[in-house]
């Protein structure tokens, strides 16, 4: 999500009560709606439930939902070509930040439910997915961005219904505010990392400096002459030409002389970047698919660090195929984080001393081992 939608979503969340109240008396009623949708904030997890229409599933997502029981019969929790186009269109059209870092959703249950007497003999697609969090998120940010129908006739208004354990909420989407933001509240806001401001100063200006010295060379020819010879001619068009060749070749950008041209944010937006980044690390470990978690990972880590972390994560996932064991991140505690100030910055780098715990599982061979690993690095922080 760029910089634009994520304002947008802390300017709708000063809704009024009213509005608030509209949206909690629609979203109880008992005729079915045409799609509905519940948040579960959990410690480790946010779990998103959405159940569609059958014929608004169809006309979004293009698929025939009556497949949907033949496709995975043992219950393996497997959909194939057709879950990861499930997964694809919520990625595009629903997507959900945590922590300032917009994650891919993980396809749990997918079902095809056949209409009955109390719900109007409605068909329903009910589609569950998790985003694996860690920790408990301090932010998140939720995307609407579908209102269209079959019958060319817009949705009025999308409902999320959120829960957690000391909080509820209904969030009304419509087409002038298709986002929302939720924090806990006890929380402190996270850092959106596209909402902290450029490593490198903005320029005043740039200047082009051979084709401008070329350009004053010929207009000081034209300007000394005391007519219009061949000479005077050939020599302005030879300057011309010569600013034409260089034009781009020599670039300087002016700033004040007085500021660094490097800005680094405080400490504390710093620390609050630095783990926004970090944790998300080892939500990767949540996901299969080889190309979603290289997408997850290059959302918070580059250069050599990101294929080593890479390289782990496909460790881990032979031992699943090969040895049947599972390696399940419970969640990532930060024990402390310290921005290293140095005298002198070149380069919009700041360094961070982490320490940290992981606490999770190892399921194999029909048991459990639960395991806690405490960790200490230095980071550079590039963005």
């Amino acid at each position: 999500m760029n910089s634009t939608i994520v304002l947008l979503c802390i300017l709708v969340s000063i809704a009024s009560s009213t509005d608030m109240a509209h949206a909690s008396d629609s979203i109880t009623s008992h005729v079915p709606k045409p799609i509905n949708i519940e948040v579960d904030v959990r410690e480790a997890e946010t779990e998103v439930f959405l159940l569609i229409d059958e014929t608004l599933f169809t006309h979004w997502f293009s698929l025939d939902p009556k497949v949907i029981d033949d496709l995975d019969p043992d219950l393996e929790g497997d959909w194939r070509e057709y879950g990861n186009r499930v997964v694809d269109w919520l990625d595009l059209h629903a997507p959900v930040q945590v922590d300032g870092v917009q994650l891919i959703p993980v396809l749990t249950d997918l079902e095809y439910q056949e209409g009955f007497d109390l719900n109007d003999l409605m068909n329903f697609v009910a589609i569950t997915v998790t985003y694996p969090t860690k920790a408990r998120p301090r932010q998140l940010d939720f995307i609407w961005s579908r209102f269209d129908t079959e019958d060319g006739f817009p949705l009025e208004s999308v409902y999320y219904v959120l829960s957690t354990r000391d909080d509820y909420q209904v969030y009304r989407f419509q087409e002038d505010t298709p986002g929302w933001s939720w924090s806990p509240p006890e929380a402190e806001k996270m850092i959106d990392p596209e909402l902290v401001a450029p490593g490198i100063r903005m320029p005043w200006f740039t200047l082009d400096l051979l084709p401008i010295l070329f350009s004053i060379i010929g207009l000081r020819l034209v300007w000394r002459a005391k007519k219009f010879s061949r000479a005077t001619v050939g020599g302005a068009m030879v300057c011309v030409a010569l600013a034409a060749a260089t034009l781009g070749t020599s670039k300087v950008e002016v700033r004040p002389f007085w500021l660094s041209p490097v800005q680094l944010p405080p400490p504390e937006q710093a620390e609050a970047l630095f783990e926004s980044l970090h944790r998300n690390i080892y939500r990767a470990f949540d996901y299969e698919d080889e190309h979603q978690i290289y997408r997850l990972l290059e959302r918070s880590v580059s250069g050599q660090l990101l294929q080593q972390i890479y390289d782990e994560i496909h460790e881990s996932l032979m031992m699943r195929i090969e040895e049947d064991a599972i390696c399940d991140v419970r969640a990532v505690r930060s024990l402390d984080t310290e921005v290293v100030v140095t005298k002198t910055v070149v380069d919009p780098v700041f360094r961070v001393r982490a320490r940290w715990e992981v606490i999770g599982t190892v399921k194999h061979w029909g048991h459990t081992h639960w395991r806690k690993n405490l960790s200490t690095a230095l980071y550079d922080v590039r963005w």
